[in-house]
């Protein structure tokens, strides 16, 4: 899907029929991320969710991990939208999406941690 479909979805400008099924195609759908991932523990809490710290278990490499609780399909279509974007753009000043499960009613992102600046910290 491209980019420009994706900024039209935020601003309901054009497309299909909101009735048809979606194809997730950037998210592992019933995958479980503790199989991969181990939490190391809370960074912070929004309106969407949880983020965590999270540890990958066969590279090591350290990740934030955001789980957001999913309501309805619907719910999960919202979400979409920023993975889809976030799946496309690379860039040096925009947190990586490494991958997307969804899980029962969680959804969990997984973005690349972001390398902190030197004297500063995000652990508690």
């Amino acid at each position: 899907m491209s980019f420009l479909n994706n900024l039209k979805k935020v601003f309901h400008l054009g497309g299909g029929d909101a009735k048809k099924k979606r194809i997730f195609n950037n998210i592992r759908m019933d995958t479980d991320p503790a199989d991969f991932w181990d939490m190391i523990g809370e960074l912070g809490d929004g309106a969407f969710g949880k983020v965590y710290k999270a540890q990958n278990k066969e590279t090591r490499q350290l990740a934030a991990a955001k789980m957001c609780t999913l309501e309805d399909e619907e719910n999960l279509s919202d979400h979409m939208v920023e993975i889809d974007i976030l799946s496309e753009i690379k860039h040096g000043n925009i947190v990586e999406l490494y991958e997307a499960y969804s899980i029962d009613d969680k959804l969990w992102l997984r973005e690349l941690a972001l390398p902190q600046p030197q004297g500063l910290s995000v652990d508690r």
